[in-house]
């Protein structure tokens, strides 16, 4: 895109002093503390470029379009970030350094998320990602086929919307990426959990007797796979440390009893 074009869809640049090399930012605001920076930075000699975030904290996303690049914490914190790969940082109340090596470029699409903008995509807010603040790196992977296509789509958007509607839905293959995935819960119908206690009543009685899974399995009508799932479920345990447990307690009564 032509740099006149830039500036008319709402792109502003920043660039460092010629002399460094060829270094330059675009930022275009997408919505009130939603951001998104492209930045192209060929350093003649290596470059450390000081960055404060003392009094906000926010999520941002960084797609690695070529090259490499890190960032170092003041508390010591060191963040990557290279070409094919998307980084997601979370930052609180801390400053650090972005590295650049010389005569390397490095070109980097990202979406900064401030913290009150975030609690609207994410309720959980910036604190359970980050309780102690400082700066921490979420994921590190290759950029999916997805976020690529997104990522020069963004690039060459002119219109507001388009743009805003590709920066919200790599936010969200993100966020989606950092919620921790659940195990789906079996579904035990009554009759299926009155067998298994049936079971537990057999292991009571017949504790003294060579009992096997396959034995119990057979008295209550359950496959072996289903009998095992649904005892970790209904006891939390294993059928064979359930039964060493109740052994060891008729064991440990017998012998309070003089036996």
């Amino acid at each position: 895109m032509r740099e006149q074009d830039r500036e008319a869809a709402g792109w502003v640049r920043r660039q460092l002093d010629p002399g460094m090399g060829a270094c330059r930012a675009d930022r275009r605001q997408v919505e009130q503390g939603l951001l998104l920076v492209h930045s192209d930075y060929r350093p003649r000699l290596a470059l450390v470029e000081p960055s404060r975030h003392d009094d906000a904290g926010g999520l941002v996303i960084t797609i690695g379009l070529e090259g490499a690049s890190g960032y170092a914490t003041r508390d010591g914190e060191q963040l990557c970030f290279r070409s094919g790969h998307t980084t997601v940082t979370a930052f609180r109340h801390t400053s650090g350094e972005r590295r650049f090596e010389a005569g390397q470029r490095a070109a980097q699409l990202r979406v900064l998320v401030d913290e009150d903008a975030l609690v609207r995509y994410w309720p959980e807010g910036l604190t359970c990602l980050l309780p102690n603040g400082g700066a921490r790196q979420l994921a590190h992977a290759a950029t999916t086929a997805a976020s690529a296509l997104q990522a020069r789509s963004l690039l060459r958007a002119t219109d507001p919307l388009a743009v805003h509607i590709g920066v919200l839905s790599l936010l969200a293959e993100q966020l989606r990426g950092l919620r921790p995935v659940s195990a789906p819960v079996p579904r035990w119908s009554e009759a299926e959990m009155i067998k298994l206690e049936r079971a537990h009543a057999l292991m009571q009685e017949q504790m003294a007797q060579d009992l096997t899974l396959d034995y119990l399995c057979a008295q209550v009508g359950l496959s072996l796979f289903k009998f095992k799932q649904g005892w970790r479920y209904r006891y939390n345990d294993s059928p064979q440390r359930t039964l060493l447990a109740l052994r060891m307690q008729r064991a440990k009564l017998l012998l309070e009893n003089g036996c």
